[in-house]
């Protein structure tokens, strides 16, 4: 039972991270516009779509942490994580395309149940190849600064995925004869970019390294598993913070949309251009971030990037309104605290695998990763409640008819929600407590262990 130790491969490291632009795409699509999608397009009321839009996510609660661990018990010619990712993809994709493809003449009620069942398909092929995929970082990378490098790559695959699709999305819908089409033409294109980055992400990783596995898991069965899980407390710290920055950054992405055309009176195909300047920046500042922690150590440079997103959401409060100039300032700072807002959590996970295998006695991350996925989605749905209810409690309607009420509301929360939310997530995170060192003395002890173990 030994890490990992092939370098990974350049077709490996690259394949991998371009199978992050199936997530990150949908992840970005989904928050900025399928509540505005289903409101301002097929006028489905704003408390029912915000209803079908968080049940499918839910779902994923209770499915990924069960992928996680099915996936560390399965065996196959093509490894444990890799027939996971398959399946997810043929799933997920069409799924996704049918998602925008709804008719425009079906009643508000068939139309809601139809999207709930679409979304519930979509839901179900992410969490078959969300959890396996990410699982695979640890395995293939076993050092601690070569983690933060591999994810450093997938980021930027991120930060490209999100920039193509906020701003290729507008540009579809808008070019269309009218917006169903727009829509439907926007969701196959994004549907055949979520199979093609599967597939490149499932062929590229044929020879990469992974982790060797007893070959009997340990007894229990899924709920000892999990029961043990809770006593990672690294994970449990990383997570909350995690988790409540999440809530924060989707509540904003989710509300921008808002923001935008309501309180600014701006059109909303300017969220194509705004929303790629945060990307870009990010994407360029992204190796700047690894750098940072690989000096300063992971959790302080992740203290940086959420003290500056509470900085940058409050930066609207001083701002005038109905100009494009603010959001293009607000867009930047966002771009610059977000990329390591992201990175770095994502780079921390994979070092409480070690911590788990040196307290459980057998290397489970598939377990750890449906935990994280978890809380990521646990995150989206609460941050896309929160929007749904900011809207709700503002007494919004739609865009045309938002008065200076429903407009301050917006103006307002968009601003002091994610601020609050994410200086909760600084003071948790401080508690993180595996660094370089610490890491380092995880592996030598997971060394000697295994040197003592009879063969």
């Amino acid at each position: 039972m030994s890490l990992p130790s092939p370098p990974l491969s350049l077709t490996a490291r690259l394949g991998w991270s371009f199978g992050q632009f199936a997530i990150a795409s949908h992840m970005a699509i989904v928050s900025v516009y399928l509540l505005y999608y289903l409101t301002e397009v097929h006028r489905v009321p704003v408390l029912l779509a915000g209803v079908i839009t968080v049940l499918p996510r839910v779902w994923n609660i209770l499915t990924d942490p069960l992928v996680g661990m099915l996936s560390d018990r399965t065996r196959s010619r093509w490894g444990r994580r890799r027939p996971w990712v398959l399946a997810g993809t043929l799933l997920w994709a069409p799924a996704f395309a049918a998602m925008f493809a709804l008719p425009a003449t079906l009643p508000v009620q068939t139309l809601a149940l139809l999207f709930l069942l679409l979304y519930l398909l979509v839901n179900s092929g992410v969490s078959l190849y969300h959890v396996p995929y990410s699982a695979m970082a640890p395995e293939m990378a076993p050092d601690y600064r070569q983690r933060l490098s591999l994810i450093g790559y997938k980021e930027i695959a991120s930060r490209l995925a999100v920039l193509l699709a906020i701003s290729a999305m507008p540009w579809l819908v808008e070019r269309a004869d009218d917006p169903f089409t727009g829509y439907r033409q926007a969701g196959l294109a994004f549907g055949v970019l979520i199979l093609v980055s599967g597939l490149v992400a499932f062929f590229s990783t044929a020879s990469a390294p992974q982790a060797a596995q007893p070959a009997r898991p340990p007894s229990g069965g899924f709920r000892g598993q999990w029961r043990t899980l809770r006593r990672n407390r690294p994970l449990a710290v990383l997570g909350g913070a995690y988790l409540v920055g999440n809530v924060a950054s989707v509540a904003f992405s989710g509300a921008l949309i808002y923001a935008i055309t309501a309180v600014h009176g701006q059109p909303a195909a300017l969220m194509g251009l705004l929303y790629p300047l945060g990307s870009l920046t990010s994407l360029a500042v992204t190796p700047l971030w690894a750098r940072l922690a690989a000096r300063i150590g992971k959790r302080e440079a992740c203290m940086a990037a959420y003290a500056g997103l509470a900085l940058c959401w409050l930066l609207p409060l001083a701002l005038p309104l109905g100009a494009v100039w603010p959001l293009v300032v607000l867009m930047l700072v966002f771009g610059l605290f977000n990329a390591g807002a992201e990175l770095l959590p994502n780079a921390m996970v994979p070092d409480t695998v070690e911590y788990d295998e040196l307290h459980a006695g057998w290397r489970r991350e598939g377990t750890i990763y449906g935990a994280w996925v978890v809380i990521q989605q646990s995150g989206m749905v609460l941050g896309g409640l929160a929007v749904s209810l900011l809207l709700a409690v503002v007494g919004f309607d739609s865009v045309e008819t938002a008065g200076a009420g429903v407009r301050a509301g917006i103006h307002h929360g968009i601003a002091l929600l994610p601020a609050a939310l994410v200086l909760l997530a600084w003071a948790i995170v401080r508690r993180y407590p595996i660094d370089a060192a610490s890491f380092a003395r995880i592996r030598h002890q997971l060394g000697e262990r295994r040197a003592q173990a009879p063969d």
